[in-house]
């Protein structure tokens, strides 16, 4: 294979946040742990049995299949951090499987389980998306799931199988280049399912150029497959780029400072705001069908309009919720998880781990999690 070169030229493009170069032999030695990976594409769902899963960079996966209660670490390929080929910062999960991009820049590969023990690629390796590998992916730092489909974002362009990595469809954003609004310059993009009811996938990228401060919307109709560029409506007080999330028919849009929240109930087109959440510095989270942001205070909404108070005691981070109503909390500054069975009182630490500490930067604890179900042992 030749992941090698790509690899260490990503990894060293980052040497600005480490002390000093990786060596040859640890890039290889990487690489050589991700070509172990056996290809997917031949996922056999069967959605029974309710699990948690939360990722870390260097894909460091973690499971629970009661409720929270316990876990394991089921997953760690290679040390790895913000910016390199062992980057993870996102998991999604859609119809009995699980699936989350490893790699920012290159190379990227997307790992996928139904059983959340066993992790392979997603692809089959029969379509390649990259000249390097039939394994590797475009750049991605963030995938979303819905109505079966897996879609990963990063840079320019976006990924989406149907059928669990048998086959891919691509979308490339410079397909959008006569827009009327002139030359498009996007970054960081990440995407959010809205839901059944609507049907579409939502992205939010930075902007790069000049044009609207809370960067660039991008919507899909069609589960992934095309992408139109957004002109939303009512989004002109926005002072920055801030974090998206969708739960129900309402997608919020939080502002970089998290004092204040705009909301649409069309899937992006038109918005109102501002809405003054009442805290600040805060992480953004659906559950439950409410809107959480863990922050000092922490605050909540069924609507995006009206907040109240969290109990003191919610902890920083994002919350993730079982079907039960299981609340575990994990943070990107954290090296544990907790779990909390009475609607955020109170919470217990369920599982703790030791990160790796050579050739990384930046914060090495879990940095997503989502529930899901699972087929049985």
């Amino acid at each position: 294979m030749t992941h090698l070169i790509p690899a260490l030229l990503a990894i060293l493009t980052a040497t600005s946040f480490a002390i000093e170069p990786p060596p040859a032999d640890w890039v290889a030695a990487g690489q050589k742990r991700r070509d172990a990976i056996p290809l997917g594409g031949d996922f056999k769902p069967d959605a029974k049995v309710p699990a948690f899963v939360a990722v870390g960079h260097g894909a460091r996966i973690v499971l629970s299949r009661d409720d929270g209660k316990t876990w394991t670490q089921v997953f760690f390929g290679y040390p790895g951090a913000d910016h390199g080929g062992w980057a993870t910062s996102s998991v999604a999960y859609t119809n009995g499987v699980f699936a989350l991009p490893v790699g920012w820049t290159k190379p990227t590969s997307y790992l996928a389980s139904e059983d959340g023990v066993k992790w392979r690629h997603l692809t089959d390796g029969k379509t390649p998306l990259d000249k390097s590998d039939a394994d590797e992916m475009p750049t991605t730092v963030s995938m979303a799931g819905g109505k079966g489909v897996f879609v990963g974002s990063g840079y320019t362009t976006f990924t989406a199988t149907p059928d669990f990595g048998k086959s891919w469809s691509t979308f490339s954003l410079y397909k959008l280049k006569d827009d009327p609004r002139g030359k498009l310059v996007t970054h960081h993009i990440k995407t959010v399912w809205c839901g059944d009811a609507s049907g579409r996938f939502l992205a939010l990228g930075d902007n790069r150029g000049e044009g609207a401060k809370f960067g660039h919307l991008f919507a899909s109709d069609d589960l992934g497959k095309t992408w139109r560029w957004l002109a939303p409506k009512g989004l002109d007080a926005v002072t920055g780029r801030g974090v998206l999330r969708a739960s129900g028919k309402v997608v919020l849009l939080l502002d970089p400072t998290g004092e204040s929240a705009w909301r649409s109930a069309d899937g992006g087109e038109t918005w109102d705001g501002p809405h003054a959440t009442g805290t600040k510095r805060a992480t953004l989270s659906a559950v439950k069908g409410e809107f959480w942001l863990t922050g000092k205070p922490s605050r909540a909404s069924a609507d995006g309009k009206t907040w109240r108070d969290l109990p003191a005691t919610v902890p920083a981070g994002k919350i993730t919720a079982s079907d039960k109503g299981t609340l575990i909390s994990t943070d990107k500054q954290r090296f544990t998880i907790l779990r909390s069975a009475d609607e955020g009182k109170t919470w217990t630490e369920v599982f703790t781990f030791k990160p790796e500490t050579e050739h990384v930067h930046g914060a090495q604890g879990l940095q997503d999690a989502a529930f899901g179900f699972l087929n049985a042992k």
